[in-house]
């Protein structure tokens, strides 16, 4: 006798005790309600009912439902539940990492700051370039007031009248070219304003008209003490 054959009989038996005790216990109340119906009747009735409806439950969870995939159902279910959830965390999350809105007063200022900064900075390349061109032909006063006057051009300011700058050492091709140096790193600058920065400056070209200055600033780019240099970094400060 093997031992699945001891678990049926188990089973069964146990299944038969129940369905007697419920026969037994619905009998006893069945009989004394009713005294003149017989209580075996009543007994094998109720435990053969007992024993229907335990084959129908038996029948349910072995065959009809397994077919219908109940357990799969609530799986999916499950899964669709956890997919909304993680949906809705991803939009928290991303919705948490959004960057706040740009307070437009405080990005103009930024680039308001950032302009002046950059101009300034090309502002001291110029004015190293000049002391560096003019330090050995004018006086302290004189180097002073070219630097002034170049400020003044990056800034597309009017330069006074009342500045007199004498040089020694150096030619009208020199001032030229300074002019056109100066005018070619601040450019989009039109030449007529430099042409007015070296007249107005300058006592040696006093006599000379605006027009001419303008013709000759590029001459002979090679010669002079002063020559045409078309990129002015090099002398920007580290």
């Amino acid at each position: 006798m093997n031992i699945k054959f001891l678990d049926s009989v188990l089973k069964y038996f146990t299944v038969i005790i129940c369905c007697a005790v419920v026969g037994l216990f619905v009998q006893e109340v069945y009989s004394k309600n009713n005294p003149h119906i017989s209580g075996n009747i009543v007994f094998w009735i109720a435990s053969g009912s007992a024993f229907i409806v335990y084959a129908i439950i038996i029948v349910l969870l072995n065959e009809i439902l397994p077919k219908l995939n109940i357990g799969k159902f609530f799986k999916n279910k499950n899964s669709l539940n956890e997919a909304i959830q993680n949906e809705v965390k991803t939009k928290n999350n991303f919705s948490d990492t959004l960057p706040e809105k740009y307070d437009m007063d405080v990005l103009r200022n930024m680039q308001k700051e950032k302009k002046l900064h950059n101009d300034n900075v090309k502002l001291q390349v110029a004015l190293e370039y000049t002391r560096n061109q003019f330090a050995l032909y004018v006086t302290d006063e004189g180097l002073d007031a070219l630097c002034n006057a170049v400020s003044l051009y990056s800034k597309k300011e009017e330069i006074p009248n009342d500045i007199s700058v004498h040089t020694k050492g150096l030619t009208n091709l020199d001032l030229y070219h300074f002019g056109w140096n100066i005018w070619n790193y601040f450019k989009p600058i039109k030449q007529e304003g430099i042409s007015k920065l070296l007249k107005t400056v300058f006592v040696s070209l006093d006599d000379i008209d605006l027009d001419s200055i303008k013709s000759h600033l590029k001459d002979e780019p090679k010669k002079g003490n002063i020559k045409i240099q078309e990129d002015l970094t090099y002398y920007q400060r580290t």
